[in-house]
């Protein structure tokens, strides 16, 4: 079977948010939704979509179930470490100089998020294995996010580290599962339909 995986777009900052421990999407991410959903709708036919239950996993998926006509299945095992804590940090603040919470992360300590690295990839391989064991031979999408992707596709291709790629916003990585047990990595953070966007932003479409 085949499992594609996507990762959320690009969320709203908090500050911008309504719910700021669980933002939505901020709107060149709603854009991006739209881009993913029609690359999907090309490489179809689909055989199910699930989704991580938090905000801006769920507005990324809705386009992608509309282009589709596909149910959305929301799945726990699909959400991020933050899911339901208070302290969650837009990534591009993260990312700043100096920033005590991404170095922590360098380290793979999630300590604040009352978990580890190892119990983070353990969630993320039996969310995946479940999904797979549910569609075989069959076609199926999850829409989830960085750390899930990350502790899934590391699990089996032996990465030391949790975080061993960082990927795009709505980026795609398939995955070939056997029967047998037997894991392939067809595309890792394939994103070639962002740059639908990025050629409307400079054209200012």
């Amino acid at each position: 079977m085949e499992l594609m995986m996507i990762r959320h777009a690009l969320p709203s900052a908090p500050g911008d948010s309504a719910n700021p421990g669980d933002p939505g999407l901020a709107d060149e991410g709603r854009r991006q939704a739209e881009l993913v959903a029609l690359r999907l709708a090309e490489m179809g036919p689909w055989d199910g979509l699930y989704c991580s239950p938090q905000a801006r996993a769920l507005e990324t998926a809705a386009p992608i179930a509309n282009q589709l006509g596909l149910d959305l299945v929301i799945r726990d095992g699909l959400a991020e470490f933050d899911w339901g804590k208070a302290n969650y940090i837009h990534f591009e603040d993260l990312a700043k100089p100096g920033n005590d919470v991404m170095a922590k992360f360098a380290r793979e300590d999630f300590s604040d998020y009352g978990t580890t690295a190892a119990e983070i990839r353990a969630d993320a391989i039996a969310a995946a294995e479940e999904i797979i064991a549910g569609h075989p031979g069959g076609r199926v999408i999850a829409v989830t996010h960085a750390a899930v992707i990350n502790g899934f596709v590391g699990g089996f291709l032996g990465a030391r580290k949790l975080v061993f790629h960082h990927p795009n916003y709505t980026g795609m990585t398939l995955v070939q599962a056997s029967r047998r047990g037997h894991r392939e990595v067809v595309c890792l953070n394939e994103s070639a339909h962002l740059r639908l966007l990025q050629t409307a932003t400079v054209n200012g479409e």
